[in-house]
């Protein structure tokens, strides 16, 4: 930006009506945009700078010079217009153009080194979307007959897209002027409004005062300013994927919303389970919307947690996404969002353990990422900061799902210590009215491990060594077989009158697993057959036939799939 094209500009707003008392336009290291600072002591209550309306670039400015546009948003006729005024070079509003900065670094002019930072971010895949998307738009654009040759022309994708970026960097909202206009998402530039750089809870008033015809806007400072001292605005809080996104990478060439923070409290991440692979998919989708759960956003799966704060639609979101094959059956006609609170201790445990794993795959995708930290453009640095807060913000949401496991657990200890085994199995609160009240709600900071609450094939084994050693000779690797052989040693504890686990079984045999497909049947008589009679006739004291009926192995099959998780597979007595 050359000093004629600042003195132009300043000559261009105090000739149009506007006012700047007190501050200066000052040209930033790069030469590439400008800020503001005071020449005198600004006072709380001083105006320092009024613009009149007439000087803005608004979307009914943008409309009228394409009036046949009506199909498109108003960003991109206003894109359209912006990048149409600055190629024309000698336009009303070319003062103003000519001082905004030619090299605007969002995401969308990043090269592939660039985007490496990036990587495994939110933004990685949005970018692409994102830039796909506003190509096509610009494409249809220059093939509808309404567009004169002249503007096709003149406006290039590489004046378009930028364009695009100056209006989401330094855009407000419209109803600054017009606070009556009907489309709310409508965008104005203001002209040195936009000059001022943002500082989180920076004391400032936008005073607005006559019509849209003939009125302006003032800054009113609500906190002193020294002289030689930088004037601040607040645009209030954004999360650092907007300010990158939506706007640009913490430039503060760009003003505004152009950079990153540090430690942004409004920043956030995105959560969204992968269920294409999942056969009970749109069953499960069902469910959600009978229930009307969504994350309210514009995919209704995504949603964005912010620190301290984990979206309760999300838990009840994954609670159905991890249903079983029991828990599906029972909730398959739920349109009760309530019922959704709490599913059941397994479901419960289920939800956290995938949730857990979605997180640690993010970070340790992160982690695995070489980048340059030791020289990063001042670009990358700003992604470098954007990216160290999403990992942080993966391990803080970490810390959010081992807090609340660690409550569901010592809510499973006190049901076990006080033998309040619900009713009806499966345990599930749609079949248990009442009983789960307090399921998940409780607890302290007493660690429990998950073995001492749950049903694992090493406590099984260790109960009696004779068994765990006709199991050995019988499976080379226990681990590799380690459901089939935890059926077995389910069926062997049921056989024991003092087992600890007896009102459990009991009441899981009585769950007769109606809801076990004809296919699934066939597998598993199959599998039966492919161990008996032959383990019986080896091990006959054992093996007793008479215990290790199928009717039997039915059970165990249906406590190994409906009543455990994965990963440590173990299975929840409650």
């Amino acid at each position: 930006m050359a000093d004629i094209d600042l003195r132009s500009y300043v000559n261009w707003i105090n000739e149009s009506g506007g006012s700047f008392n007190k501050i200066q336009l000052v040209k930033d290291d790069d030469g590439n945009g400008r800020s503001v600072f005071a020449t005198e002591t600004i006072q709380t209550n001083d105006s320092f700078a009024t613009i009149p309306f007439r000087l803005a670039i608004s979307e009914p400015v943008a409309r009228q010079a394409f009036p046949d546009l009506g199909d498109f948003s108003c960003r991109i006729v206003m894109s359209l217009f912006v990048a149409h005024q600055k190629a024309l070079g000698s336009s009303f509003y070319a003062p103003y153009l000519n001082i905004l900065p030619t090299d605007i670094r969002t995401p969308f002019f990043f090269d592939s080194n660039d985007m490496k930072y990036l990587e495994h971010t939110n933004l990685a895949l949005a970018v692409k979307e994102r830039f796909e998307s506003l190509r096509q738009t610009y494409e249809q654009l220059m093939a509808l007959a309404s567009i004169s040759d002249q503007v096709k022309t003149l406006v290039t994708w590489d004046l378009f897209l930028w364009a695009h970026c100056a209006i989401s960097s330094r855009s407000f909202p419209y109803k600054l002027i017009d606070p009556t206009y009907s489309n709310a998402s409508s965008e104005v530039l203001f002209p040195l409004v936009d000059s001022l750089n943002h500082r989180p809870h920076t004391k400032i008033t936008w005073s607005r005062s006559g019509d849209v015809a003939t009125g302006s806007l003032t800054f009113v400072a609500g906190q002193p300013f020294a002289a030689g001292e930088q004037v601040f605005n607040n645009y209030g809080p954004k999360s650092n994927e907007e300010r990158i996104l939506s706007f640009a990478i913490n430039d503060v060439v760009l003003l505004g919303y152009g950079f990153c923070l540090e430690d942004n409290q409004a920043d956030h991440i995105a959560l969204k389970p992968n269920i294409t692979r999942d056969p009970k998919a749109n069953e499960k989708l069902n469910i959600l919307q009978r229930c009307n759960i969504s994350s309210g956003n514009a995919d209704h799966l995504t949603h964005y947690v912010h620190r301290q704060h984990i979206p309760p639609a999300y838990f009840k979101m994954m609670r159905v996404f991890v249903m079983n094959g029991a828990e599906l059956a029972h909730y398959a006609d739920c349109s009760d969002p309530g019922a959704l609170d709490f599913v059941g201790f397994r479901n419960e445990l289920a939800m956290l353990s995938v949730t857990t794993a979605l997180l640690q795959s993010r970070v340790f995708a992160m982690k695995g990422d070489q980048l340059n930290r030791t020289n990063p453009t001042w670009w990358q640095k700003y992604a470098l900061i954007y990216r160290d807060g999403q990992e942080q913000l993966y391990n803080h949401t970490l810390d959010l799902i081992q807090s609340h496991k660690l409550q569901v657990l010592q809510n499973m200890k006190k049901e076990l210590d006080n033998k309040n085994l619900a009713p009806r199995a499966p345990f599930l609160s749609v079949l248990n009215p009442g009983h789960y009240q307090h399921g998940a709600s409780e607890g302290g900071s007493v660690f429990i491990p998950l073995e001492s609450v749950t049903i694992t094939l090493k406590r099984l084994l260790a109960k009696d060594t004779a068994f765990k050693d006709i199991i050995d000779q019988l499976f080379e690797d226990i681990e590799e077989e380690e459901d089939v052989v935890l059926m077995l040693a389910l069926i062997h504890e049921s056989t024991k009158a003092d087992s600890p686990w007896a009102p459990f079984i009991k009441a899981t045999q009585l769950d007769r697993a109606e809801y076990r497909d004809a296919e699934t049947r066939m597998d598993l008589e199959d599998l039966y057959n492919s161990l008996f009679p032959a383990f019986s006739d080896a091990f006959p004291t054992v093996f007793d036939p008479t215990i290790y009926t199928p009717d039997n192995f039915l059970w165990a099959e249906n406590v190994v799939s409906n009543y455990t998780i994965d990963n440590p597979l173990v299975v929840i007595p409650l």
